[in-house]
């Protein structure tokens, strides 16, 4: 028994020690294909998921690769499958504004032509992440974009005119570096669990995401549109 004791006593600090080094390999240029057992922020709680702004920035720079590889953690975590075009096409954004983990979204745009108005788009959202209030307009020969949401995995809150009231949601908390630039408080939860679809209510309505605590992959059904067609409420947005 106490040999015993002893090997598991000592088991503990040596996978530490490995994961350090195998973390620290990776930290050093690895790109996640050669790091794949390198820890993740992602743990099977959601409540032991810890993301930090230092894991997202280099020299005050937006690190693209450390957030893809964060929504990659995430739909592991959540189940979701993981194609070579998302991949190899997934594309991020921090929308200029310097807080990734709480204000941000990752993408992949699977269909997207104006000769039939064709547009499909993956929202990707780490826990608690906004996607910043914004409304689309008319301009360069297309219409507002008209669009709806559907939860493929976790769940994302969706606010907008319409929907119930936001008070009912305590725990769904807009980003303190976004609140004076929120309009609406109406929301409706899209839920991958219900399959359900959200719609924007009206055309021209300004709207944001947040998801919950396990993030949220978000399929948008949409018009095709022109992302100069976007407004934004924060003026400081970039996208």
């Amino acid at each position: 028994m106490k040999k015993n004791s002893l090997t598991l006593k000592l088991a503990a600090p040596l996978s530490a020690v490995l994961a350090a080094l195998t973390l620290g390999a990776c930290a050093s240029g690895g790109s996640s294909e050669s790091c794949p057992n390198a820890p993740s922020a992602f743990a099977k709680n959601e409540k032991d998921m810890k993301l930090t702004k230092e894991m997202f920035y280099k020299d005050g720079k937006f690190d693209q690769e450390a957030a893809k590889q964060a929504y990659i953690d995430m739909m592991k975590n959540l189940g979701y499958p993981i194609s070579e075009n998302l991949r190899d096409n997934m594309w991020v954004s921090d929308f200029a504004l310097g807080d990734f983990p709480a204000v941000g979204m990752g993408g992949i745009f699977w269909a997207q032509e104006n000769e039939h108005g064709v547009f499909g788009h993956e929202i990707l959202l780490l826990p608690n992440q906004m996607l910043i209030e914004h409304w689309h307009v008319a301009g360069n020969g297309l219409p507002a974009k008209n669009e709806c949401w559907h939860a493929r995995a976790g769940t994302s809150y969706c606010f907008g005119e319409s929907g119930e009231d936001a008070s009912k949601y305590p725990d769904v908390k807009v980003p303190e570096s976004q609140k004076k630039y929120v309009t609406v408080n109406k929301v409706s939860v899209a839920d991958a669990k219900k399959g359900n679809i959200v719609w924007m209510g009206r055309i021209g309505a300004r709207h944001y995401q947040i998801a919950g605590p396990e993030g949220a992959v978000v399929t948008e059904y949409g018009a095709y549109h022109s992302n100069d067609n976007n407004r934004y409420t924060n003026p400081s947005v970039g996208f």
